[in-house]
């Protein structure tokens, strides 16, 4: 799911600028990274602040979700205004599913492999943020960027609904590998 979050992050960056470029506004390429670190911000604090009672690896994947969908939906923005609306909006779900990750990997293991299980989350996250750049690079120009945003936004949604749909589900024992509904 880190790696997902990061191809979301990696792409977004090189198709704004497509985005901008493409609509004669390079100026609009601060303004929309602006608003992503301030929405990153504010959905930071708005997370820290609740007390959840939802698990990390729900918590997650729903983030993750919301995270695609909206970038997804960028690309059909028809005017860098609603380009950058939509990028703060992605910003949202940004800093709250970074540190999902983080606090999953922690709870996930011993205390004396949590700084190793935090390193693994911070490199798929680069790993994720490297390859979805240079494959929108690959793609703007030869893709409408509606699809480019559209297909940034596929790895991380994927792996969401994969997770949210086997989290419903666990093995029963003793039925060689039938599942049933979580209780």
């Amino acid at each position: 799911m880190a790696a997902g979050v990061g191809m979301c992050l990696g792409a977004v960056e090189l198709l704004v600028i497509a985005f901008a470029d493409g609509h004669h506004r390079p100026g609009a390429v601060p303004w929309a990274m602006a608003a992503l670190s301030a929405g990153s911000a504010v959905g930071g604090l708005v997370y820290g602040a609740v007390p959840w009672r939802v698990p990390t690896s729900v918590r997650l994947s729903v983030l993750a979700l919301c995270l695609g969908a909206v970038l997804a939906a960028t690309g059909l923005s028809p005017h860098p205004y609603a380009l950058i609306g939509w990028v703060a909006l992605g910003g949202l779900f940004t800093a709250p599913a970074i540190t999902s990750a983080y606090l999953l990997a922690d709870e996930s293991v011993g205390a004396g492999r949590r700084t190793r299980a935090g390193a693994w989350v911070n490199t798929a996250f680069n790993a994720g943020t490297t390859v979805a750049t240079a494959g929108a690079g690959l793609l703007v120009g030869r893709l409408p960027l509606s699809v480019c945003f559209a297909v940034a936004a596929l790895p991380v949604v994927l792996a969401a609904v994969g997770t949210l749909v086997t989290a419903g589900v666990r093995p029963r024992p003793g039925s060689a590998g039938r599942v049933e509904p979580v209780q």
